[in-house]
């Protein structure tokens, strides 16, 4: 009867898991008795290749390291370093040459009665699956009335998602809960965070913008008026392969498009008292983009010092606040304010998104900041 190669895992340990094949009572028996071989003796009749991300073929490749025993008529390899998971080991059961280390013909015979073959098998320990843990934390804009001209979502998720192909997972529907064809700009490049835990996701600016051929032909993707369901599956899987622990939903209303440049000077600035850790807030007339917010905005003293601290955002991101890490010194301060700064719509503080940049002129000066100065104390 022909033996086969097999893995016996350890239920406590998966990892930890052994080589064993069967062996003819008579070898086994002598085998277990011979104490004189050591382990490049062994290696010569049972052998383990792990495959790896090259390409090599097994043959290729130096046997895994590790301990050999026969118990129970079989014979056992542990390697000497737990079992990757998701890898591929080729292990290798020569039973003539398992004879041939006793040193008689007695093995060999009952080897060629009962395993006439080379005995091989690929086997592996897959990877545990992954509870479902992860959620989407938040969607940004937080606001559901959005402007017809929204250009971008911004997805949060509690941990690191997997990445490629992620517009299958991510739909727009109608208020008939039916889906709308491509209504994402889908870029090979997927607009992650270095930590995989936000995605952008862009609206086809072409159906956006005025005058060119999307909007032509196809209209606008969100349209004033109607009502919407921003939808993420919950199959969509983590980076450790588990799918979302639930999906999730978002309801819109369109309002009109938003045309207007987020203006610094209709801001208002609430400051604090000197001695305090209190925050300096900005409340702004609308809505503006909670990833640039963050970025975009910092406050300096009057020697032009970066004033350290934490920026909180809240109001559906029409409020900026910032808690200094110091207690407030009397003195002069400034809001700095990079003029990228936009709003839903794409409207920066410099420009609105509707201006072809192509055709404006080149000499027009475009600040990289501007400022709004306030004061601590008197």
């Amino acid at each position: 009867m022909r033996g086969e190669i097999r893995l016996a895992k350890q239920p406590a340990a998966p990892s930890q898991a052994v080589f064993e094949v069967d062996l003819p009572k008579a070898l086994a028996g002598g085998l277990a008795n011979s104490g004189e071989l050591e382990p490049a003796d062994w290696e010569k009749a049972f052998h383990i290749h792990a495959e790896t991300a090259e390409g090599l073929g097994w043959r290729e490749l130096p046997p895994v390291q590790g301990s050999y025993r026969v118990t129970n008529n079989r014979l056992v390899f542990e390697p000497l370093f737990p079992l990757q998971a998701g890898v591929n080991y080729h292990a290798v059961f020569e039973p003539a040459k398992a004879s041939r280390l006793l040193g008689g013909e007695t093995g060999g015979r009952l080897v060629e009665r009962s395993f006439s073959d080379v005995i091989e098998a690929t086997l592996r320990i897959e990877k545990p699956r992954a509870k479902p843990a992860t959620i989407v934390s938040q969607v940004y804009p937080t606001e559901n009335s959005l402007p017809e001209n929204l250009l971008k979502f911004y997805l949060h998720f509690s941990a690191p998602m997997s990445q490629g192909n992620v517009y299958k997972y991510i739909h727009l529907l109608n208020s008939s809960d039916e889906k709308i064809e491509l209504p994402f700009l889908e870029v090979d490049e997927e607009l992650w965070n270095p930590e995989g835990t936000r995605l952008t996701v862009l609206f086809d600016p072409g159906r956006i913008k005025k005058g060119l051929l999307p909007r032509e032909q196809d209209g606008p993707v969100l349209q004033e008026g109607q009502s919407y369901t921003l939808k993420i599956d919950a199959t969509w899987p983590d980076a450790a392969g588990a799918p979302l622990k639930e999906g999730f939903t978002k309801k819109i209303i369109v309002t009109a498009p938003d045309v207007e440049m987020p203006s610094p000077a209709r801001w208002k600035i609430t400051a604090p008292n000197a001695g305090s850790t209190n925050p300096l807030t900005l409340d702004f007339p609308e809505s503006l983009d909670h990833a640039l917010l963050q970025r975009l905005l910092w406050i300096e003293d009057a020697g032009k010092h970066v004033v350290e601290g934490q920026v909180r955002i809240g109001n559906v991101e029409r409020q900026w606040a910032f808690v200094p890490n110091q207690a407030w010194k009397d003195g002069d301060y400034r809001v700095v304010i990079g003029t990228g700064l936009e709003d839903l719509a794409g409207n920066n503080v410099a420009r609105p998104f509707e201006v072809d940049r192509v055709q404006r002129p080149d000499d027009e000066f475009v600040p990289d900041y501007v400022t709004l100065e306030f004061k601590i104390g008197n």
